[in-house]
């Protein structure tokens, strides 16, 4: 398994957001005020910075 640095850890999750409708990755510094740029749905969720396997 490669190894894992902080530096690109950040730019891949760091405010990243997902819709929980149309899965649309969203960059936004506050979720809670914030709704997804394509469908317009209000929920957000962090992306996961965990791997499943």
């Amino acid at each position: 398994m490669a190894q894992r640095f902080d530096e690109a850890e950040d730019r891949v999750f760091k405010n990243i957001y997902v819709c929980r409708k149309c899965n649309a990755k969203n960059k936004t510094q506050n979720p809670e005020k914030a709704s997804c740029r394509k469908c317009g749905y209000p929920d957000l969720r962090k992306k996961n910075d965990q791997f499943a396997g």
